[in-house]
């Protein structure tokens, strides 16, 4: 074990202060910051100008319930039309007109309202900035202030409170609907932030091992260690790696949230996560760290170098990489044939699951039926790599071929 702890602090230590790890740990989110406060790019704050034109700007291509448990709402103030808002006395006849299509969405405001500020929008829909927004926003703040000037007005922009309303997805079938989810790049983009760092420790990996074979301290490193003991000081060192280099970025993230304050707020009040679904994020980065990693360390048992295995490496990420390329398909239609596959077939599911899990509810046997698949084919990968392990095929200049990676496993 020491042995193996070892190899784990020198890995990290080599990694920590290279430049790829520096600018993915650090220039990454900074720049994606820097994307969404100067150029907008993912902004869903408060817009320009005077609330009033924005709802005149603002289209409805349906109309939209309300459930007012506060009791503000008297009137439907111009410029919104007045069979934009429909009112439903409760939540059980709202959600029956959303079921039969009379609505596309609605909203509830609750009886606290005044001291919480607290509204939901439920919907079919995954949508951080609807085009129905601004208009209940002005529905509400001409309610409560109905004899207030435009200088009062331009200065309650915000009657849902600092963060918005909370975006509720419900169940829209299998065929989903236009404007669900591909509305938005969230989905997309959390996916991404959670599993980059993930593919990028598999991808040191690989290049440790094929850069140490290539140098030949592999063959000093094997003359004191046992080739399974250096496979999982790697892992280890790789593995505490991306937890630092997830902290940093939640650090960053957190100094953002402090800086920018209702925007960022408001934005992530668009990713509809339970905290349960939170935690859950835990075991999928993991397991997909461990079957990344696991691969990328048997493609570099058998690598002679980095060049000859480029199409290997593509073609044995690629069940990690197709929820990406379909990503549109999959949040517009999170409980439809494609997308629940893809989030049970263990290669597939860190990905998968993650992107179901930002765009709507899913049931939790499928959440536990892809963590048991995501175990089984984590440890087996990791087996199955433990037994390339070994000093004549960690030594060995030979190209990689299906062949050698076969007579490699069964002599393992």
């Amino acid at each position: 074990m020491r042995k193996t702890l070892l190899v784990a602090l020198r890995e990290f230590r080599q990694h920590v202060t290279s430049r790829g790890f520096l600018l993915g740990a650090f220039a990454t989110p900074l720049i994606l910051l820097a994307i969404w406060v100067f150029g907008g790019g993912f902004s869903v704050g408060t817009q320009e100008g005077p609330l009033q034109e924005v709802v005149e700007a603002e289209q409805q291509d349906a109309p939209i319930g309300y459930v007012d448990r506060a009791g503000l709402i008297q009137t439907i103030p111009d410029p919104v039309p007045s069979d934009a808002f429909r009112p439903y006395g409760d939540v059980d006849a709202a959600q029956a007109a959303l079921d039969r299509g009379d609505i596309s969405a609605y909203y509830v405001v609750p009886e606290d309202y005044r001291e919480s500020g607290a509204v939901e929008r439920v919907s079919p829909q995954f949508a951080t900035a609807p085009g129905d927004l601004e208009s209940f926003r002005w529905v509400l703040v001409r309610n409560i202030f109905p004899e207030a000037d435009a200088e009062r007005m331009s200065r309650l922009r915000w009657p849902f409170g600092g963060a918005g309303p909370t975006f509720v997805p419900v169940d829209a079938g299998e065929e989903g609907g236009a404007g669900g989810a591909g509305d938005t790049m969230l989905p997309f983009v959390v996916t991404i932030a959670v599993m980059l760092p993930l593919f990028s420790g598999g991808g040191y990996l690989f290049q440790s091992l094929t850069k140490e074979k290539g140098s030949r301290v592999m063959e000093v490193l094997l003359v004191s260690l046992r080739p399974r003991q250096l496979l999982a000081g790697k892992l280890l060192g790789l593995g505490a790696l991306i937890l630092v280099q997830y902290g940093i970025w939640l650090a960053i993230a957190g100094a953002a949230l402090a800086v920018t304050g209702q925007q960022a707020a408001q934005l992530l009040a668009g990713v509809s996560l339970s905290a349960g679904e939170v935690l859950l994020i835990l075991p999928y980065a993991l397991g997909g760290f461990g079957l990344y990693a696991a691969v990328m360390a048997g493609v570099g048992a058998l690598a002679p170098d980095v060049e000859s295995t480029r199409g290997w490496v593509f073609v044995l990420t690629l069940p990690m990489m197709i929820p990406l390329y379909l990503w549109m398909a999959i949040v517009n239609a999170p409980h439809g044939p494609l997308a629940v596959i893809l989030s049970l077939f263990p290669y597939s599911a860190p990905v998968g699951m993650l992107m179901r899990l930002t765009a709507a509810t899913v049931p939790a046997w499928q959440v536990a039926v892809s963590l048991g698949l995501l175990g089984l084919a984590m440890v087996g990968t990791i087996w199955l790599t433990a037994r390339l392990f070994r000093a004549q095929t960690l030594l060995s200049g030979e190209s990689l071929s299906l062949a050698r990676f076969w007579a490699a496993l069964r002599a393992g």
